[in-house]
């Protein structure tokens, strides 16, 4: 089997992970704090949140903004399931917008007709994918939701190092949430980030994922339901190295695309995906015509 990633992991990382299990201090700590710092350097978005995954990070962004039941959230119809289940789990229902044949994103038109074809129902808010490392045209798309007076989320799940109109993802929206999944660039196991512009909202993301809890003068109260959406140190120090290589990452895959581009276009049954140059290339999707089955390609 052709494996669909290889983590790039390597002694020094192995040995920084042996560290944290050795202190015997493996809950959220040092190596998180210093990734999340890293993670706001690398992207140049103010504020982040390190959490369990990037589905508990779409979750409490949403649970950030209160969304619940009675609401609507517009979706790509072309995603992972994740992106719709968590709205499902809030009770809030998912409204699907169609995406671009070439992009596999939701553009600017699509999105203000969904809008206009669900003005009864309580849209509070978009969820917008860059599906693949796509850049969607996100400065367009946060205009359109703010006229609309809709909050605005990117899931940046594969979009780690993606370029979106001169930006990394969370700059024109409420937040972006990043996954750190053994199939992206960058791994934590299991792992993903809430990262934002607003502080108040990164606040909530970090109370809500540590069980409901604030700290003031040092003492600890509860003041939310929260959950248990946290990352342990020991998930965080394996990619602090990887995060130091992680322009050298890039452009390889970079480097590996513009090679299936040459290798593949003259494939008559093969539709390339559409070019991008601040895609960030988590996967290489190609779509097949009608007459080739899928499955033996594979």
């Amino acid at each position: 089997m052709i494996k669909l990633a290889s983590p790039d992991i390597r002694n020094e990382d192995i040995e920084r992970v042996v560290e944290v299990l050795q202190s015997g201090s493996l809950v959220q700590g040092a190596y998180v704090k210093k990734l999340e710092d890293q993670i706001i350097k690398y992207t140049g978005t103010p504020y982040c949140s390190l959490v369990s995954s990037g589905t508990a990070a779409l979750h409490l962004s949403l649970m950030a903004l209160e969304i619940g039941k009675g609401d609507a959230v517009i979706v790509p119809a072309f995603t992972f399931p994740a992106t719709a289940n968590v709205v499902e789990v809030t009770g809030a229902e998912v409204v699907l917008c169609d995406v671009d044949l070439h992009s596999y994103v939701v553009n600017p038109g699509a999105l203000e007709q969904t809008i206009v074809q669900n003005k009864t129902k309580n849209l509070k808010a978009v969820i917008v994918v860059h599906e693949f490392g796509y850049p969607a045209e996100i400065k367009e798309i946060a205009g359109i939701c703010k006229k609309h007076g809709l909050f605005l989320i990117e899931d940046a799940a594969c979009a780690f190092g993606t370029i979106a109109n001169g930006h990394h993802p969370g700059f024109y929206s409420d937040m972006a949430c990043y996954s750190f999944h053994p199939r992206k660039a960058i791994t934590t196991g299991e792992g993903g980030a809430v990262v934002s512009t607003n502080e108040n909202l990164i606040k909530k993301v970090n109370c809500l994922k540590n069980h409901g809890i604030e700290y003031t003068d040092g003492t600890m109260d509860f003041v939310a339901a929260g959950l248990n959406y946290r990352m342990t140190d020991f998930q965080a120090a394996l990619a602090i190295g990887q995060l130091k290589r992680f322009d050298d990452e890039l452009a390889k895959r970079k480097k590996l695309a513009d090679m299936y581009y040459k290798l593949l276009k003259e494939q008559k049954n093969i539709t390339l995906p559409k070019y991008h140059a601040n895609h960030s290339w988590q996967s290489f999707m190609i779509t097949l015509c009608a007459e080739i089955n899928r499955h033996e390609i594979i």
